[in-house]
């Protein structure tokens, strides 16, 4: 009797749903996969809404979380039939994990039907994505007028909520950190203890193999260390369009014999692990989920001097930061990591430790408190 009395007095949980185009590998899609499962399901019943029914990390969503392919081929039809599933599972909370996704969702707001609280996001500053646009004046007049109908925006860090907040005056900005890694109290440091002598030093980078990724950059690197004489190894995971196009640039460089191009990878941190440094060569970043990633691993980390890696390397303390698209500076810095092993080990310290504030039970709690509070 007093089981059917608590239950019949416990607040019925919120439905929230989490609205992404696919579920390729990628590092918004990352942070929705790890919220999925961290969030209270006391207080939250959560339900994936897809455009397309696509990508390798289909099979990671937690069993309990439905899925649910919306369609529409085009954006227009992408908003409606979004609206429309909003409807048919009665959701109360609507999260939106990117800016394609974030107008679609804040068009809903303009159709009949249920209205659900909109929380729209941001993984890299507004200026950028807008500038990679199909027609940039009209997506940036699209996110003005469309973002001011969600509840509120949640960005990874300052930079972008300050970014956001410039072009978009009319809609309040947080900052939720980024759902990373898992962090136990009883878990160990794990110092950097890949690089032995008498054997090659190790690169590992990852990303969707796009422009944006500057996969290009480090391959020119690589083929200057190997002129400079270094003996390495350059392991890329990923998919992506530029594949064939990266492979036959590491032919061309005569560097393809000791290049691997790895697909996908499931074993990322291990691979971390094992690897003597981890580059980040991107020609744009918000941020770098792979960075805390490989930080948390013990894997020193290399990165293009940009805001997302700028917030989450303290230069020549917990990683180096290099100039973006310049491929001997990004050697230099390689190269600075085989001649000095200690270097590598105290960048490898250093870093796991400021990757705390990236838990992902903490980052789920901030979220779970915007989720509350933003009535």
């Amino acid at each position: 009797m007093a089981a059917l009395e608590r239950a019949l007095t416990m607040p019925t949980p919120l439905k929230v749903a989490f609205v992404l185009p696919h579920l390729r590998p990628g590092g918004a899609e990352m942070a929705v996969l790890n919220w999925l499962s961290a969030l209270p399901r006391d207080e939250f019943a959560p339900v994936l809404l897809l455009k397309r029914l696509e990508g390798a990390l289909l099979s990671r969503v937690p069993a309990d979380v439905p899925v649910i392919a919306v369609g529409g081929r085009r954006a227009a039809g992408f908003a409606w039939r979004l609206q429309k599933a909003l409807n048919a599972q009665q959701v109360d909370l609507a999260y939106s994990a990117t800016s394609a996704a974030n107008l679609a969702l804040a068009v809903t707001g303009l159709l009949p039907g249920r209205k659900a609280r909109l929380f729209i996001s941001e993984h890299t500053t507004p200026a950028a994505f807008t500038q990679e646009a199909k027609w940039p004046w009209l997506r940036r007049l699209l996110t003005r007028h469309l973002y001011p109908r969600a509840t509120a925006a949640l960005v990874p860090t300052d930079a972008i909520a300050a970014d956001l907040a410039a072009m978009v005056p009319h809609i309040p900005v947080h900052v939720v950190p980024n759902p990373v890694v898992a962090f136990r109290p009883e878990e160990p440091d794990r110092p950097h203890t890949a690089q032995t002598g008498g054997r090659p030093f190790t690169i590992l980078a990852a990303g969707r193999l796009v422009s944006a990724k500057g996969f290009d950059v480090l391959l020119d690197a690589a083929a200057r260390l190997r002129d400079l004489g270094h003996d390495i190894r350059l392991t890329i995971c990923g998919e992506g369009p530029l594949r064939a196009e990266l492979e036959a640039q590491a032919e061309s460089l005569r560097i393809r014999p000791f290049t691997t191009f790895a697909g996908y990878c499931a074993d990322l941190p291990s691979r971390m692990r094992r690897s003597d440094a981890f580059v980040l060569s991107s020609r744009r970043e918000g941020f770098g989920n792979v960075i805390v990633e490989a930080m948390h691993e013990g894997c020193p980390v290399i990165a293009a001097n940009l805001p997302g890696p700028a917030a989450l390397i303290w230069d020549k303390r917990t990683g180096l930061l290099v100039e973006p698209e310049d491929p001997q500076y990004f050697a230099e810095a390689i190269a600075s990591l085989v001649n000095d092993p200690q270097l590598a080990r105290r960048l490898a310290v250093a870093g796991r430790d400021g990757t705390r504030k990236y838990d992902i039970g903490a980052s789920a709690r901030i979220l779970a408190e915007r989720f509350r509070s933003e009535d």
